[in-house]
């Protein structure tokens, strides 16, 4: 019996180790095939070509989590929202200022990464519910001026407290202005703001589906 029972465990434990193998093999081809769908329905954003400034929070450790959660500071949208961005960013320059980059798209598979990390509904969406920072129609952003230099929002970007909702009254007069204008700006390019995250902009004019797709990475794109 004793035998007969070790025998059964072996059984057992290599059904689970082939599982582990399936599943993961799955996986792999379940994002292969996410990648090579999605490849012709995204649109890098050029930030240095078009003067943006890159500060691509989750390509580094100097974010809320303090952790690095994409290989490298690339940006991508929707063809469509990034042309809307794009429009944002002329609006900018005519005033002689420059958008400044945060977030653009974020793959489901990170998403699921940072809630891991962080395991709040309040800070970071549920991969269940999703954000549309997985569909690339959101923009994580601020405004520059012509030197590159931050103009004072009041806060830091996911700096995630009452100062953070657009309508706080205890940050600067000059801070409520600079937010003020950076949201007449976008929703003339054609995004809705969210209250709670002055830096927080989707792009509602069309729908699309979450995703996983992943960028790669090269010398000039790592950091």
């Amino acid at each position: 019996m004793k035998t007969f029972g070790v025998i059964v465990l072996v059984i057992v434990l290599f059904a689970l180790s082939t599982a582990k193998v399936d599943d993961k093999r799955l996986t792999e081809d379940f994002h292969h095939t996410i990648v090579m769908k999605d490849t012709a329905n995204w649109a890098e954003i050029k930030m240095d070509t078009l003067g943006m400034v890159n500060k691509m929070a989750y390509a580094d450790t100097a974010n809320f989590m303090k952790q690095k959660i994409y290989p490298c500071a690339r940006c991508f949208l929707r063809p469509e929202v990034a042309e809307a961005l794009e429009k944002a960013n002329m609006l900018a320059n005519a005033k002689n200022l420059k958008l400044v980059i945060f977030d653009c798209y974020r793959p489901y598979g990170y998403q699921q990464k940072m809630y891991e990390i962080v395991n709040n509904p309040k800070y970071v969406a549920p991969p269940s519910k999703g954000s549309n920072h997985n569909r690339g129609a959101a923009v994580d952003l601020s405004l520059a001026d012509e030197n590159g230099d931050l103009l004072d929002m009041g806060n830091e970007f996911d700096d995630f407290s009452s100062l953070s909702h657009y309508i706080s009254d205890k940050i600067s007069e000059k801070a409520q202005n600079n937010r003020k204008l950076l949201r007449v700006i976008m929703n003339e390019a054609g995004f809705t703001p969210y209250d709670n995250e002055w830096w927080h902009f989707d792009y509602r004019k069309k729908k699309y589906e979450t995703s996983d797709f992943r960028w790669e990475c090269n010398e000039q794109t790592q950091q």
